[in-house]
């Protein structure tokens, strides 16, 4: 494929919204950036990940990259770099959960005294509750409060989840915890079963 060459984030978004051949010759052209997978790969190891973690992520965010532009998620607020930034960092999370689950399963011990089949059915129950809960949320809500709770910045979330500035971010987590409240006070029955947890 001819090597083609974009000047500004303008061209390079035309391209990447444009024909088939536009659109192959602009990604290619801004995954070839060696800076990126650098960028990743740095973050990840950075976090206690591996250099193969960090290819691994940067391969997912350009997969989630691609169908973002391309179905108008990206609205210009910052650079198409910075946009990227963003879904590997939110990619290198959701790798570090998976990651987790698998190496807690591995690491499943046998019940301690502490850790009686009783108080592993109760905490499985709650998470069920609170799953049911923010399911009531929606989608977009249970991203942010994910966020917020993994003490993200307004700034990060913003970057994340493509908002125009920190300021609307945080007007979204808080219009996020307010309807959560309200769920948990339209269900009472959970909010005394989670109390008595």
């Amino acid at each position: 494929m001819k090597k083609v060459f974009f000047q500004n984030d303008a061209e390079l978004l035309a391209a990447l919204t444009g024909s088939e051949l536009e659109r192959r010759r602009a990604l290619q052209h801004f995954f070839e950036n060696p800076r990126l997978l650098q960028w990743v790969v740095r973050q990840v190891r950075m976090q206690g990940g591996s250099e193969q973690d960090g290819k691994d992520v940067f391969e997912e965010a350009f997969i989630v990259f691609e169908r973002q532009v391309r179905t108008g998620h990206f609205r210009g607020d910052s650079s198409l770099e910075t946009w990227f930034h963003g879904i590997a960092r939110w990619q290198w999370l959701a790798f570090r959960r998976k990651q987790r689950t698998t190496v807690d399963v591995e690491q499943a011990v046998l019940p301690s005294v502490e850790q009686t089949p009783e108080k592993i059915l109760i905490s499985e129950e709650r998470r069920v509750i609170l799953q049911r809960l923010l399911a009531q949320v929606g989608e977009r809500c249970q991203k942010l409060l994910g966020l917020f709770q993994l003490n993200h910045s307004m700034r990060e979330i913003r970057e994340l989840l493509g908002y125009s500035s920190d300021q609307v971010a945080a007007n979204e987590v808080h219009s996020c915890r307010e309807k959560l409240k309200k769920v948990i006070h339209q269900h009472p029955e959970s909010l005394e079963a989670l109390r008595a947890y």
